[in-house]
């Protein structure tokens, strides 16, 4: 007989945890979710609803939620290190006639109001919770938490992330993300009026800067480059002298940075788990079954894809054993497609070819990611 699934717990309160929490409780399933961090995620970033993105929003419940508290954009200008316009990127509309291609949201917004969403449909959050260990136990699931009680669970969807050393105890032919020469400096400020869809712009020696508008009155940046310690300088200090490298839109950014200005820095990863993703009740999303380089804000959209699908699967009823199978069927080979797009855009960004071609790659992507999973 197959096993009805009735308890979830999901482990990691990050983007891909929230949204799989979300699926799981809007399938009137019981959800525990742990997380190890004390507070909510509160980066100085942005993220980019990119249109695959945002239909999955839409699947899940939040799209209007998100258009809300974003800002809704068509189209991506493309200038280089003069100012000169070289092309327009397309948005295509996937999220239904109801909502924009695309949007632009604060990181922080995002987390908070996929939490609400995750509360309101009774998800149990639990933080300050490190998860030790995950053990099989008569069919089912024994989460062990460092001093806290064990969570028994029909499933474990497994969403700590790239950083978290339970992917590689948890799956033995896991191996860890590989940290790209390359960092990624983010911060928030204020909205150039004149900014109404994202601007990628290329500087010199491998950098690439994208500026997304957020909120009416606020805007997100992204500066890429060979990874390089800052020696000497402050992140305020870094990024400006970065900006002066690009063309006078981006170089008019240098004054909005000072040391108030919250600014993070983060490594690109890659990694991609072969199948299988599950092992035993445990089953890997987001980041710990395919960490991707935040090209063409595809790492996000393809965590909140493995939701949807979850979701879908959920939906069937099938039981465990026939979810894993059918989950790796919609994604495995999906995610890798999108992993080699995203791993050749880092690549070019750090070894510049004449060869490149940012719109055929985004067309690749584009016609990869044009129907749901």
């Amino acid at each position: 007989m197959t096993q009805r699934l009735v308890r979830v717990c999901v482990i990691g309160a990050g983007l891909a945890g929230l949204c799989c929490a979300l699926a799981a409780a809007s399938r009137g399933l019981r959800v525990q979710l742990l997380d190890q961090a004390a507070e909510p995620r509160a980066l100085a970033a942005h993220i980019e609803v990119v249109p695959n993105m945002l239909r999955d929003l839409v699947a899940l419940g939040v799209g209007d939620d998100c258009v809300r508290a974003g800002f809704p954009y068509r189209g991506i200008d493309v200038i280089d290190r003069h100012g000169r316009h070289l092309h327009e990127l397309p948005t295509e509309r996937l999220a239904g006639p109801r909502f924009p291609a695309a949007l632009g949201i604060r990181h922080d917004e995002l987390h908070r109001l996929l939490e609400r969403a995750a509360l309101a449909r009774g998800v149990d959050l639990r933080r300050a919770a490190r998860v030790q260990a995950v053990h099989d136990h008569a069919g089912e699931a024994r989460v062990v938490v460092e001093r806290g009680e064990p969570v028994e669970a029909d499933l474990v969807v497994l969403a700590a992330g790239a950083g978290s050393a339970l992917p590689q105890a948890l799956f033995p032919h896991a191996l860890p993300a590989s940290e790209l020469p390359q960092s990624w400096w983010y911060a928030l400020l204020p909205r150039p009026v004149d900014l109404d869809r994202p601007l990628i712009a290329h500087g010199d020696a491998g950098r690439r800067a994208v500026l997304v508008p957020v909120r009416h009155d606020q805007a997100g940046l992204a500066l890429t480059e060979p990874s390089v310690a800052p020696a000497g300088s402050t992140p305020a200090e870094h990024l400006r002298r970065a900006l002066a490298t690009f063309a006078p839109r981006l170089r008019a950014l240098a004054p909005r940075l000072d040391e108030t200005t919250p600014i993070t820095r983060r490594p690109a990863r890659a990694a991609l788990l072969e199948v299988p993703w599950h092992r035993g009740a445990v089953l890997a999303v987001g980041d710990c079954a395919h960490a991707l380089p935040p090209h063409f804000g595809q790492a996000a959209a393809q965590a909140v894809e493995d939701a949807r699908v979850l979701a879908d699967l959920l939906d069937a009823d099938t039981g465990r054993e026939p979810l894993f199978e059918a989950f790796e069927r919609r994604r495995a080979e999906r995610v890798r497609r999108v992993h080699e797009i995203t791993t050749t855009a880092a690549r070019w960004d750090l070894q510049p070819d004449s060869g490149a071609d940012l719109s055929l790659l985004m067309a690749k992507l584009a016609q990869t990611v044009a129907q749901p999973a």
